[in-house]
């Protein structure tokens, strides 16, 4: 996958170089991505610690919206650990059959009170649902469990806590709508005089929500388009040179939903707007408090334009601020930042982690154990924004 992503970089470097018209207002904005949060939010897990690296993570995109010009923020999914009610885990040092149980009407607050930090700040942001935000999604088997497994389905807690009548998104202007309670949305910024949509996808969405999203988009011509869906790349060091992965025969057994392969032939690259996809879900086992859960590539839609594919997961870095592994809830703050500068011409992105006050892939630090770019680097604008 580093090498596809290394060959079309060179092609998008000159695609970069183009003259075209510049954006409207020559400045710097940034797009802040939140990765999966799951862990935060786990009524198994420490308490209230991962709850704290939560809310500090939002308050620091908040706190940075002037100095960054923050313009948009994105939650790429699994903003829950458990999403369907009640779930038990052996209690610790119990005899067989000795469990705790939890209520995860738990972990949806401590989710609502970090995203609150956001809403009530100026920020326009979108979220999507990740495999653990649905409401069908059994944890155990046997006795006192939820049922047999079943595919994931059903946004009905998703649409009370994060869909359009939440207090996050009603009345916002620059939230358009959504589709199948509120697991699909679009919303709007502006970034350097310019005007950008944004799609959150369900996981793996269906044929009717990519019918739903068309009609978004074609209400919208000429609107440069990012996505952001919860399952897309896999982390570099096990991602296949072709095909992007998929779990949605596993979890979405006998439904109809998409591979990501499907969504990028039925409706990406016949898109020319659409220019980014941001993802999460993926990650490597975590060892000694760190976890690879990075990626790019980089393919050319139908109007052989490039569609910049990013990965960001850092779920299973443990390390927290006394430098020790498990002494973080699971990703310690890490978030993605995205600066837009319309003088330059170029994306920066970069990964910064307020709990650590540190940012990844400086100076050619492993960060996460893989290739520092992937942490830091820049991409060339699109011609899909320099219209």
């Amino acid at each position: 996958m580093i090498k596809m992503s290394r060959r079309y970089f060179s092609a998008v470097m000159a695609l970069g170089l183009l003259g075209s018209a510049l954006p409207a207002q020559a400045e710097k904005f940034t797009v802040a991505v939140v990765p999966d949060t799951q862990n935060y939010s786990d009524a198994s897990l420490p308490q209230p610690r991962g709850a704290d690296t939560y809310a500090r993570q939002i308050q620091y995109i908040v706190d940075q919206q002037a100095a960054r010009n923050i313009v948009f923020t994105s939650f790429v999914g699994d903003i829950v650990q458990h999403g369907d009610g009640q779930f038990r885990k052996k209690a610790p040092g119990g005899a067989e059959g000795h469990y705790q149980y939890w209520d995860t009407r738990a972990e949806w607050d401590v989710a609502n009170r970090a995203v609150s930090i956001l809403s009530r700040s100026s920020i326009p942001f979108g979220m999507v649902p990740g495999n653990h935000d649905y409401d069908n999604y059994s944890w155990w088997s046997g006795e006192n469990s939820p049922g047999a497994g079943r595919p994931l389905s059903g946004g009905r807690v998703w649409n009370l806590y994060f869909g359009p009548e939440s207090r996050h998104f009603a009345g916002k202007k620059w939230y358009g709508g959504s589709f199948n309670q509120g697991l699909n949305s679009y919303q709007y910024f502006t970034g350097g005089g310019k005007k950008f949509l944004h799609l959150s996808l369900e996981m793996d969405p269906n044929q009717k929500a990519l019918d739903w999203a068309q009609t978004v988009i074609d209400a919208n011509p000429g609107l440069p388009v990012i996505v952001t869906t919860h399952e897309w790349l896999s982390p570099a060091p096990v991602a296949q040179k072709d095909k992007r992965p998929s779990g949605y025969d596993a979890y979405f057994k006998g439904a109809d939903n998409l591979s990501p392969d499907e969504i990028w032939d039925r409706f990406i690259r016949k898109n020319t707007g659409i220019f980014m996809i941001l993802s999460g879900h993926h990650w490597t086992s975590t060892e000694n408090g760190v976890s690879q859960g990075e990626n790019l590539r980089i393919d050319k839609n139908d109007a052989g334009y490039p569609v910049y594919q990013i990965l960001q997961d850092y779920q299973g870095n443990t390390i927290g601020a006394d430098g020790t592994p498990g002494s973080d809830n699971g990703g310690a703050g890490w978030t993605r930042f995205m600066e837009f500068d319309t003088d330059s011409k170029k994306i920066k992105f970069t990964t910064y982690s307020p709990v650590l006050n540190r940012y990844a892939g400086k100076n050619g630090e492993k960060t996460f154990g893989i290739d520092p770019k992937l942490s830091d680097f820049e991409l060339p604008f699109p011609p899909q924004i320099m219209k």
